[in-house]
């Protein structure tokens, strides 16, 4: 007679224990792999980013603009009135894109190109679940998500140029590499951004001519990236997005978008691409000192302001 042992239920339960506990060991590190893959990749979108830049540089004699504009109120989105393309629409040819430009029409405003609606993967950072997905819908809609803002001025509300507290680029204002004072490995071109919460926060369009695509008035309750202070991001149609004063991207209700802080949702801190085409990364913890109401003294202001400043004559160190 064959004698047949199975297994008790106890030893079952053991078993399954066992599992569970190297399933929790493992998750972590499968999610670690994944993220530094995205992160990888984001790295990669960005550098691709500063090539087209220097490449359109090249030909033109200049860094493209801001976005270009002919009337109208500069600072708030949602008037379309003369305003044209932003900074992304002018490097697609030098990414690739150029199907996508060619059927851009520049004699109308950016709100009435479809070619606003298509998804560009090198304007997405995998990491930002909220980048693929719903159209933005506010000022016109159908704005497809990017992830990758020009660094306009850290010390100033709007799409101005600031001269010695200007950044990359501003409104109408198309910097050429012999204008970075500071010098192009300490000045920050493009900032990482988070794609909006919902259909109707403006955050993150790569196509939209302002602040959707942009950085600028870092200081105070911006303060340094992924703040998660209340009314960091001064921004219109903040209300009725939901948004108002709620972290991680809070914002501030306002007639104009002003302010656009840098985030991510890489733990721990963002990258970004310097005005001469290499990337960096920084944690959120980064050195930063900020005014009331601008950046202070140059002398007096943190590393965080400072790299974002192409002509104050700012000694900027290992950061």
């Amino acid at each position: 007679m064959n004698n047949r042992r199975a297994f008790t239920l106890i030893e079952l339960l053991v078993v399954i224990a066992i599992i569970g506990v190297l399933i929790g060991l493992l998750l972590p590190a499968v999610q670690q792999v994944r993220e530094s893959a995205r992160t990888l990749s984001c790295k990669n979108n960005l550098k691709q980013i500063g090539l087209a830049l220097h490449n359109y540089h090249d030909a033109s004699r200049s860094f493209p603009p801001f976005f270009t504009s002919s009337g109208g109120n500069e600072k708030r989105i949602a008037d379309q009135t003369g305003k044209s393309a932003n900074w992304c629409v002018f490097i697609l040819p030098y990414m690739e894109q150029s199907v996508i430009y060619d059927q851009w029409d520049f004699d109308l405003p950016p709100h009435q190109n479809p070619q606003r609606s298509e998804q560009i993967t090198a304007f997405l950072c995998p990491s930002d679940s909220s980048s693929n997905g719903e159209l933005c819908a506010y000022a016109g809609g159908g704005w497809a998500r990017g992830n990758y803002g020009m660094n306009v001025s850290p010390c100033h509300h709007g799409v101005q140029d600031n001269q010695a507290d200007g950044g990359f680029g501003a409104v109408n204002s198309s910097v050429r590499i012999r204008d970075f004072r500071d010098g192009t490995s300490n000045t920050v071109a493009i900032n990482e951004l988070r794609a909006g919460l919902n259909k109707n926060d403006l955050r993150g369009c790569w196509a939209m001519p302002g602040l959707g695509a942009g950085t600028a008035a870092m200081y105070n309750d911006a303060s340094r990236p992924n703040s998660r202070q209340p009314y960091s991001d001064d921004m219109e149609n903040c209300a009725a997005s939901g948004s108002l004063g709620t972290p991680p991207m809070g914002c501030y209700d306002s007639q104009s978008t002003g302010q656009m802080t840098a985030r991510s949702q890489h733990p721990g801190g963002t990258q970004f691409l310097m005005a001469d085409a290499s990337t960096r990364y920084v944690t959120q913890d980064i050195d930063f000192k900020g005014g009331q109401n601008n950046c202070g003294p140059a002398a007096e202001r943190g590393i965080w302001q400072k790299i974002h400043t192409r002509n104050s004559g700012e000694v900027v160190g290992e950061f």
